[in-house]
């Protein structure tokens, strides 16, 4: 996974700095789908079994739990909008975006291995995406409006040592520092979304889950993403 171009060689790198800013915007549409797309792979599975658990977890955190109850991708936006000026609150996904989520939410309807496989291809590229894509790119993006860059290297960095925040308030989840935000999942919600999701995977795997399908389910994930990031750097 991590040799994939959209990790490797980025082509929103050596884009201008208006489409970088554009696809940031467009980056927010991911994280506001992500709960459904992962009610959808939950859908395949008993409640009570592991990965449905693992699923719902996930689902609770992206939706505020652990963030004073504000959904993360709402404390992204504010962050954009407060340290780059970039408006986030209502995106428009265009063509490349919408086809991007479209072929994800048919390809958690195939079948409960093919869903596993893109849920786990989801959260195991979380980190390397926030730490090598997104984070790298709000930096760019900063320096090109001439501000300065929100996020500290050792946030980006999933062994790197930062201070992970302790959220008392919905206030304080707001007004969060995107260092912060980005060190709380290259270093926490992430990681465990990754690694927790591998085991009860692998069980699922193991008793009766299609071991191929899964692959492709995965790869699937990757391919358009891929695909994904170059239309977002050519838009």
């Amino acid at each position: 996974m991590l040799n994939r171009r959209f990790l490797i060689a980025n082509p929103v790198f050596t884009a201008t700095g208006e489409t970088v800013g554009e696809a940031l915007r467009q980056y927010c549409r991911l994280p506001e789908v992500i709960v459904s797309l992962l009610l959808a792979a939950h859908a395949h599975f008993p409640r009570r079994s592991g990965v449905a658990k693992e699923l719902a977890r996930n689902v609770g955190q992206e939706s505020g739990l652990g963030t004073a109850g504000i959904p993360h991708v709402e404390i992204l936006k504010l962050g954009l909008s407060r340290d780059l000026g970039i408006n986030a609150s209502a995106v428009e996904g265009n063509e490349a975006t919408e086809a991007f989520i479209a072929a994800l939410r048919e390809g958690m309807s195939r079948n409960a291995s093919f869903a596993l496989g893109q849920a786990f291809a989801l959260e195991a590229s979380a980190v390397p995406e926030l730490s090598q894509v997104v984070g790298p790119a709000i930096n760019a993006y900063a320096r090109f409006v001439g501000r300065p860059e929100p996020i500290a290297a050792e946030a980006l960095r999933e062994d790197g040592i930062y201070p992970l925040p302790k959220l008392r308030s919905k206030a304080q989840a707001r007004a969060m520092p995107m260092s912060d935000w980005f060190a709380l999942h290259v270093k926490d919600f992430e990681v465990g979304h990754r690694d927790l999701l591998r085991v009860h995977a692998k069980m699922f795997l193991q008793r009766n889950g299609d071991v191929e399908e899964f692959q492709s389910g995965f790869n699937n994930v990757l391919d358009l993403m891929d695909t994904w990031w170059l239309a977002l750097a050519q838009a």
